[in-house]
């Protein structure tokens, strides 16, 4: 009857009114995604896990450092390491959220002029971080669409360090749904969005 049918127009309205908030609560996010960039992350990504004697390397280099695997990492974390390929040295900047907390830990692996066989951890420091702190450095995530940024570029060389910025959000980032993310610059120019990042990072260690 028309009663019942008016109740159900009513209630379809009603969901539908729900899920077009939802759906613009979501889109207040600025993703400004190239799926074209996306798509090649994932490939570039996917070939670097299936190189099993890479992985065993990088494995084995985080062993040495006495670094997690981010992509097994239960909290939400960023890991910036500056490697110099000559010393096999590296400088290693991880932020993560515990719970209500959150940490910065910084640490140091060998250096110029230290044989490869002799490196050893030189540093190895902990610090609190604040909410305000992480908050500003969640903005800056946002504002330089760190998810969606190309994992590589054309530019690469022997020597010189490189810098890798990876990203481990186990509830998956809100624009790409994806839950890692890795951006790596061979001797980075200081214009290229991601050291905004970086070095952010390398201030939050020295306050």
């Amino acid at each position: 009857n028309l009663y019942q049918y008016n109740t159900k127009m009513h209630r379809i309205i009603i969901i539908i009114s729900i899920l077009t908030l939802t759906i613009s609560c979501k889109s207040k996010v600025d993703c400004g995604i190239d799926h074209l960039v996306i798509k090649t992350n994932d490939s570039i990504i996917s070939k670097v896990e299936s190189d099993s004697s890479g992985q065993k390397w990088w494995n084995n280099y985080l062993s040495k450092i006495k670094e997690p695997n981010l992509k097994t990492e239960l909290n939400e974390t960023y890991r910036l390491m500056i490697y110099n390929s000559m010393w096999e040295s590296s400088k290693t900047y991880r932020i993560y959220k515990d719970s209500d907390s959150y940490k910065l830990v910084f640490k140091e692996f060998g250096g110029e002029q230290i044989e490869r066989q002799n490196s050893t951890l030189t540093s190895n420091t902990v610090r609190d971080l604040s909410k305000k702190e992480w908050t500003e450095f969640q903005n800056l995530l946002q504002n330089t669409r760190f998810w969606s940024l190309p994992v590589t570029i054309d530019r690469s060389g022997l020597d010189g360090t490189t810098w890798i910025l990876e990203g481990k959000n186990p509830d998956g980032n809100d624009c790409t749904n994806r839950e890692y993310h890795v951006v790596a610059r061979w001797q980075p120019l200081d214009t290229m969005k991601v050291m905004e990042l970086n070095y952010k990072l390398t201030e939050l260690k020295e306050k």
